[in-house]
């Protein structure tokens, strides 16, 4: 009886463990929350065209199987970028986040629609959200449409248009100066031939000085200051007698002199007369005498006949005399000539140095010198260049002037123009290698390069690089940079390239430019250089 008991006690004990082990599955089972989906998005309102970051949240307290569908359906919006799933930990909780850029190109408020999730291979739905897309304003009324242009050929560079109205200006300007110059020189020459005699111009003053007019002591005084004063100018220009300085006895006492040494051949009473006439001056200009107005026309007429005797009276000139007194007038003339042209030499300088000054402040010192000077390189930039299509994989490129081609033995192709010599040096080498070129080989590219630099002298090498895309064709790489250069007079200058690697039409083309830094007129024949590339794609 006691052994059953014992029985009995085992089996309640291992029931009672059974139903402990049962209760403790079944909280462990109930005690696992369901996952909870939240959907949210940055805005709910946007243009056409924009972008919206769209995010999935699911919050759980332990980790599932999660699996979004693959063929995810954002009808009527488009997927532009989706990310990976980011976990996030924190107090027993767990997050997991999934993200995508979205938009659309359909206005009107669009429904969002929910996405499929499957979490331990229970399908979930997210939560669907209206999104308002608003349509671009297009302005077609205020503004005036035109038709769509025919195509017009270029016109030749104008660049300086300016050069040849200044430099017509300076030639126009040169000529007027040099017109009027001649015709001074005429006036002056006509002026020359046609000076009046000193005893015309004598006679002529007498004529023009009245007398009918005297009335006051001031005006005898300026009348007879006047009356001998033509007279002393007379004798001084045409005897070289000097008059103007001498005193009313001086002048006679000089006058006898020369009778008397038989230089002029005068009479007594013209001397006489002479002397009469500058005593009543005296008596007029010193002690204020009013001879009256019949006394002063009788002076002048009497001084008129001193005149006109003294005239005949002086010696007719010897050869010797005219001959020193033709080189007299030469050297007067010469002496005119010489002061005209220099003052028109003052003219031209100073126009020229005006005009020089007014180009270098609005154009610069080192335009104006390019111009006036010239410049080698600037006539390669200005001149009419020459579009070429090259090698048997074609590339169409613009340059000064035709690239030659180097002789090559293998099937590769090489063309050239100017030299590292020169300002600016332009390479193209054609390749019959259909092998592209991908991002993560661009550095060979760029170690073949600088091998190729050092080659031809180059050092201090720097280099960048970046990727470029021409129209329907296949990405191309750009490499460029600087380095230093001694030409043959081991003068240093500091150069830069820009390397073009293209490959299209079944080949590869490769463009190098390389020209002095300090250039800006070769800097501006590289740009021109790279953008004229064009491809017709095969």
């Amino acid at each position: 009886m006691l052994k059953n008991y014992l029985v009995i006690l085992k089996n309640v004990d291992k029931i009672k463990i059974c139903i402990v082990f049962f209760i403790c599955g079944i909280t462990s089972i109930f005690s696992q929350q369901p996952p909870v989906l939240l959907s949210s998005v940055d805005t709910t309102k946007i243009k056409i065209g924009e972008q919206i970051n769209y995010e999935i949240k699911i919050n759980t307290d332990s980790i599932f199987n999660i699996r979004f569908e693959e063929n995810k359906i954002f009808n009527p919006f488009e997927l532009i970028e989706e990310f990976n799933i980011d976990t996030l930990k924190k107090e027993g909780q767990i997050t997991l986040i999934k993200k995508f850029s979205i938009t659309s190109f359909e206005p009107g408020v669009q429904t969002l629609r929910p996405q499929k999730i499957l979490v331990n291979d229970i399908l979930y739905y997210s939560d669907s959200i209206l999104i308002d897309v608003l349509n671009v304003k297009v302005d077609t009324v205020s503004k005036k449409f035109f038709d769509i242009k025919n195509i017009t050929e270029l016109q030749k560079n104008n660049d300086g248009w300016w050069k040849k109205y200044l430099l017509g200006f300076f030639i126009l300007s040169l000529i007027f100066i040099g017109y009027r110059f001649y015709k001074k020189l005429l006036i002056s020459k006509s002026q020359n031939e046609k000076v009046p005699l000193p005893i015309e111009k004598a006679i002529i003053a007498l004529q023009h000085l009245e007398s009918k007019d005297l009335k006051e002591q001031l005006d005898y005084k300026e009348y007879y200051s006047k009356l001998t004063d033509i007279v002393k100018n007379y004798l001084e220009e045409d005897i070289s007698l000097d008059a103007l300085e001498s005193t009313t006895d001086e002048l006679v006492n000089k006058l006898e002199l020369l009778k008397d040494a038989g230089k002029l051949s005068l009479n007594q009473e013209t001397i006489t007369n002479f002397k009469s006439v500058l005593k009543t001056a005296d008596l007029v200009k010193f002690a204020k005498s009013n001879p009256g107005i019949e006394i002063a026309s009788s002076d002048k007429k009497l001084l008129e006949t001193v005149l006109l005797n003294t005239k005949d009276a002086i010696p007719k000139p010897t050869e010797e005399e005219l001959l020193k007194n033709k080189e007299y007038l030469e050297k007067q003339n010469k002496e005119k000539r010489n002061k005209i042209i220099k003052k028109t030499l003052i003219v031209i300088l100073s126009f020229t140095a005006l005009i020089l000054a007014t180009s270098i402040s609005i154009y610069g010192w080192k335009s104006v010198s390019d111009t006036l000077l010239g410049n080698s390189t600037k006539t390669l930039l200005n001149k009419t260049w020459v579009q070429g299509n090259y090698g048997a994989h074609p590339i169409i490129i613009s340059t000064p002037d035709v690239l030659k081609r180097l002789k090559s033995e293998d099937i590769n192709q090489t063309f050239e123009w100017e030299s590292l010599t020169k300002s600016i040096y332009v390479s193209l080498k054609i390749e019959s290698d259909n092998d592209k070129i991908e991002q993560k080989d661009v550095q060979s590219v760029i170690d073949e390069l600088i091998i190729e630099l050092k080659g031809r002298g180059a050092i201090n090498i720097l280099t960048k690089q970046q990727e470029i895309f021409i129209d329907k064709g296949s990405p191309a790489f750009k490499i460029f940079g600087s380095f230093d250069y001694s030409d043959q007079d081991g003068i240093t200058k500091r150069h830069e390239y820009v390397n073009l690697k293209f490959q299209e039409n079944n080949g590869k083309q490769r463009v190098l430019v390389i020209y002095e830094r300090d250039n800006n007129f070769a800097k501006e024949i590289a740009k021109k250089i790279e953008e004229s590339i064009i491809f017709k794609i095969e």
